[in-house]
């Protein structure tokens, strides 16, 4: 009885072993993606394990002005499994960062702030991870390129993008 129990517990243990991306051994997968219309929606950097954004990221709209433009750097956090503690990983945005309008006049422009964050998991009390914050020396533009004082909802905005996570590429 005690040997089995022992197993159990050993068996759990080496179940549980994380791994952290070791980013000098990521390949990275430039991919282009269109509207149906054929113009350019993304221009990105994917993480060819996880499928996450790594490196430069340009997004368009559909009219082919650019929307955003900025980098992200890939990261993991611990989530609760079936079989114990697992890595799960998400992308975060960090460094210089350009938002446009429909016109393509600039919207905002700055530098993300590295912070921490709590995300929800499985687990109780979430997992901390990287997040990146707007700090006061972001610049905002309204739609004629007069710049704005922002609004909760414009800092929102941004700042609810600052992470992808794996699940949320599968609700695409």
């Amino acid at each position: 009885m005690k040997l089995t129990i022992y197993i159990l517990i050993l068996f759990t243990f080496f179940s549980c072993k994380s791994s952290k991306v070791d980013l000098e051994l990521t390949q990275i997968n430039t991919k282009v993606e269109y509207y149906q219309n054929g113009k350019i929606k993304t221009v990105v950097n994917t993480d060819s394990l996880t499928g996450l954004r790594i490196g430069f990221w340009n997004e368009f709209y559909e009219n082919g002005q650019l929307k955003e433009s900025g980098n992200y750097k890939l990261d993991s956090y611990k989530q609760c499994c079936v079989a114990g503690l697992c890595d799960e990983f998400y992308s975060y945005k960090f460094g210089e960062w350009s938002y446009y309008h429909l016109n393509g006049k600039l919207k905002a422009k700055g530098i993300y702030k590295i912070g921490k964050k709590i995300r929800n998991t499985n687990c109780e009390g979430g997992a901390e991870i990287n997040f990146g914050f707007i700090t006061e020396n972001w610049k905002f533009y309204n739609e004629e390129g007069i710049e704005i004082k922002p609004n909760t909802s414009d800092i929102t905005e941004i700042e609810k993008s600052s992470y992808t996570t794996q699940w949320d590429l599968l609700k695409n």
